[in-house]
């Protein structure tokens, strides 16, 4: 084994960490384990987008590369690394990586919880079973026939959501009002679409119709060994079409008894979920009955380590590998906040098309409450409308004194950048 020894004359201990798109930045996460321990990277070149990635991996740690190897395989190359700790910042391949955890001895997701943190439909039957009140939801599998789709419909009603089982990111997530939607639906996204489940929607509560800010947050929660400490509370702004966000920040516009609710909740569902170590990204949706889960992801919520740094100055990523080590972690939060810290998302239209012109960009960016702006989809790019949040054109991190900026730097993201798109397909 390669090892790293510090001044006393240990060796630093090794965290494996699955690596995949849309990721946590590499550097950031690097930085995080600078004084804590070394990286292993776990990746699957056979991903498109992940070879290109192994150079600026490298740069941090060795590679483990997947690719073509047996379960078995998988564990023997990692065993021989001899790791101290797993993590992963993405909910594809978790299940695996459970399996692989289990085998090692390391502390994770059991292959049970992850399986339920990733599979929407199995997830959805773990909390009602707990207790938790869930909108009825049913699988609508490839090629189901119409007297079995007819069923499904009459159980859930109208309007409902169509996603996918296992997914993230709102991709090719729907609100669907009847059933010829949803039949029109399930024929634009083809035969070859994965299992996708049919819920019922959470109808949003008119106590806050006015309110400038979306009806649901989440909370950002690690468990280490079963102590759950719930970090933060995000707010959002209202999403674009299909379900897409278009900005988040930390800490959310909440009074003491909703903040309250919500997160006694979470720790209910996270309770439900059988989650003893980890990270969790818990949505939670505000209904005129009141808070309902939304769902439950086992890792870091897109943008959070950012947004937490800037309002609360804590190291959520640094946290998150204090936990993959098994070093015990107890905080009284949600933690206290000097800032507003955001993450805002300039979505495109609901469209398949061309993105042929960005304007505007260099004015926002010399804004006193911007930090970064960062082009996700430059000229050029071919657009999918089935894609969720991820397809976003533009992002923005930063931070404010109070909501009132907050909203006026939103505002500005949308009247300075401007977006024009040719060959709209649909």
């Amino acid at each position: 084994m390669d090892t790293d020894l510090s001044a006393t004359g240990r060796a630093r201990p090794r965290v494996a960490v699955r690596y995949g798109p849309r990721c946590v930045p590499v550097m950031q996460l690097a930085a995080a384990a600078g004084g804590l321990c070394d990286l292993l990277w776990i990746i699957d070149t056979a991903v498109p987008g992940m070879a290109e990635m192994a150079d600026l991996l490298n740069r941090f740690g060795p590679i483990v590369d997947l690719q073509g190897m047996s379960a078995e395989e998988a564990v023997k190359t990692l065993a021989d690394w001899e790791p101290d700790g797993i993590t992963t910042y993405l909910d594809a391949g978790m299940v695996e990586l459970a399996r692989m955890a289990e085998k090692l001895g390391l502390p994770f997701h059991s292959p049970a919880t992850a399986a339920a943190l990733t599979d929407k439909a199995r997830q959805r039957r773990a909390l009602a079973d707990a207790g938790l009140d869930i909108p009825p939801c049913f699988l609508v599998r490839p090629g189901q026939s119409e007297p079995e789709l007819s069923a499904v419909e009459a159980k859930v009603g109208w309007p409902a959501i169509l996603k996918p089982r296992s997914a993230q990111g709102s991709r090719c997530t729907f609100l669907v009002r009847d059933g010829a939607e949803l039949e029109k639906l399930l024929d634009a996204l083809g035969p070859g679409r994965s299992g996708m489940v049919l819920e019922g929607y959470l109808a949003d509560d008119p106590a806050r119709d006015g309110d400038p800010y979306a009806g649901y947050v989440s909370v950002e929660s690690v468990v280490a060994d079963g102590v759950i400490s719930h970090l933060a509370l995000t707010g959002r702004f209202p999403p674009a079409e299909n379900f897409r966000e278009t900005g988040f920040f930390i800490p959310a516009s909440l009074d003491a008894g909703s903040r309250s609710a919500v997160l006694e909740l979470a720790t209910r569902a996270i309770d439900a979920l059988g989650v003893r170590t980890g990270c969790l990204h818990t949505e939670v949706k505000f209904t005129p009955d009141g808070p309902r889960i939304i769902e439950v992801n086992g890792r870091a919520g897109g943008g959070v380590p950012e947004m937490l740094e800037r309002a609360a100055g804590a190291s959520l990523l640094d946290l998150t590998l204090r936990v993959a080590l098994g070093e015990p972690v107890s905080i009284d939060g949600p933690l206290a906040t000097e800032r507003i810290g955001y993450r805002f998302f300039l979505q495109p239209p609901t469209v398949s098309a061309t993105v042929t012109a960005i304007e505007g960009i260099n004015d926002f960016t010399d804004h006193a409450l911007v930090d970064t702006v960062s082009v996700h989809q430059g000229p050029g790019a071919a657009l999918d409308w089935r894609d969720g949040s991820g397809n976003h054109i533009v992002a923005v991190v930063g931070s404010t004194d109070n909501e009132a900026q907050l909203q006026a730097a939103y505002r500005l993201l949308h009247q300075e950048v401007t977006v024009t798109y040719t060959d709209v397909r649909h």
